[in-house]
C-alpha cells in the first residue's frame, strides 16, 4: 500500500480480551495504540496521489455478545465447550469510524465524515463527548454513512429531544437498505428530520468527494454495505464476536437476516482484507483496526 503511515493516536477497550478455546486465537491488533483506562481512539492515514485520509475508530460504548446468539448456526458443541469452560459471552463494543481528508494533494483535511452513527445518549454511548475531545464538533461532519438500519448504528443521529444532531450532514445509505426499511415511527422520525438530505447509492459507486467506495452485500441486511475507505475496510455487522468469527466465518449471530449469505460475504471480505493488506474495521470489534 503506497505511504502507508500509522499515526500514534489513542485506544483501549475496557473489556477483557476473551479468547476462544480453539487453537490460539486470532493474530489481530489496532495499530500503534496506547492502552489506558480514558482512551478511546485510534487511528490510521493513508497519503496517495489521489487523495489523503485520517480514519479515526471510536469506541461510543463496550458491550459483549452473549455465546447462545450463536448456537444453532454452525458448531454447537464448540459452543458447549466454551460454556463449560466458563466463557458465556465474547467481547465486543459499539464502534463509529470518523474519516477527515480531502480528495487531492496535501495534508490539508477538508472534509469530515462519519461512518455509522453509534448506540447513541439514551443506551450511554459517549460519541459525541470524544469527538471534542478530539476537537471535532458534531456541526463539522458533513457526511453520515450508514453501513445498514439497526438502532445501535443509528443512535446519534437524534438527540434525546428527537432533534438533528449532524446538522450539517447527509445521510447516505444503500438503496436496497433504504427499500428494505421497516415503517416504525423511530425511522420515520429520523427521515423527516433529515428530509432531502437523505442520499442514496448503488454497489460499486464512489461518493463523498471521492473518498468512498460501496460495495453493496446483502446478509446481514437486504442492503448491508461495506465501506473502502484508504487503507480501511469500513464493514459494519460483518461480524459481531471477532473472538469467534475471524477463526470461525461459518458461525452467524442471529441478528443475520440471511446467514448463508452473511457467511458468504464475511469470507469474501475477509478475502479481501488478506489481498489488500486493508484493516478490517468492525463496529462491534473491540479492536477497531484488524490486520488479518
Amino acid at each position: 500500500m503506497k505511504n502507508m503511515a500509522k499515526m500514534h493516536l489513542l485506544a483501549a477497550p475496557l473489556i477483557a480480551l476473551a479468547m476462544v478455546a480453539c487453537g490460539g486465537g486470532h493474530n489481530s491488533v489496532a495499530p500503534d495504540t496506547v492502552e489506558t483506562a480514558q482512551e478511546w481512539w485510534s487511528g490510521v492515514e493513508e497519503s496517495n496521489a489521489n487523495s489523503f485520509v485520517k480514519i479515526y475508530g471510536i469506541q461510543d460504548r463496550e458491550g459483549e455478545q452473549a455465546v447462545d446468539l450463536f448456537r444453532g448456526s454452525y458448531d454447537d458443541a464448540l459452543l458447549g465447550a466454551l460454556v463449560d469452560s466458563g466463557q458465556t459471552a465474547f467481547a465486543s463494543a459499539f464502534n463509529v469510524y470518523l474519516v477527515q481528508g480531502n480528495s487531492g494533494n496535501g495534508d490539508s483535511l477538508t472534509h469530515t465524515i462519519l461512518f455509522d452513527a453509534g448506540i447513541g445518549p439514551q443506551a450511554g454511548g459517549k460519541l459525541l463527548e470524544r469527538m471534542r475531545e478530539k476537537g471535532v464538533e458534531s456541526t463539522a461532519v458533513e457526511a453520515v454513512c450508514l453501513t445498514h438500519l439497526h438502532f445501535d448504528h443509528l443512535g446519534w443521529l437524534l438527540d434525546e429531544e428527537g432533534n438533528v444532531t449532524f446538522t450539517n450532514a447527509d445521510l447516505y445509505l444503500s438503496d436496497k437498505e433504504l427499500a428494505s426499511a421497516r415503517a416504525d415511527e423511530r425511522w420515520q422520525q429520523m427521515m423527516a428530520a433529515y428530509g432531502e438530505r437523505v442520499k442514496t447509492f448503488a454497489d460499486g459507486d464512489t461518493i463523498c468527494y471521492g473518498l468512498v467506495r460501496t460495495m453493496v452485500l446483502p446478509g446481514h441486511t437486504p442492503g448491508h454495505t461495506v465501506y473502502v475507505v484508504g487503507p480501511c475496510l469500513i464493514v459494519g455487522d460483518l461480524l459481531h464476536a471477532q473472538d469467534l468469527q475471524l477463526e470461525h466465518p461459518d458461525f452467524c449471530a442471529r441478528y443475520d437476516a440471511d446467514p448463508a449469505a452473511a457467511v458468504e460475504v464475511r469470507k469474501r471480505i475477509y478475502d479481501l482484507a488478506r489481498r489488500s493488506g486493508r484493516y478490517l474495521c468492525g463496529a462491534h470489534c473491540y479492536e477497531r483496526f484488524i490486520e488479518l
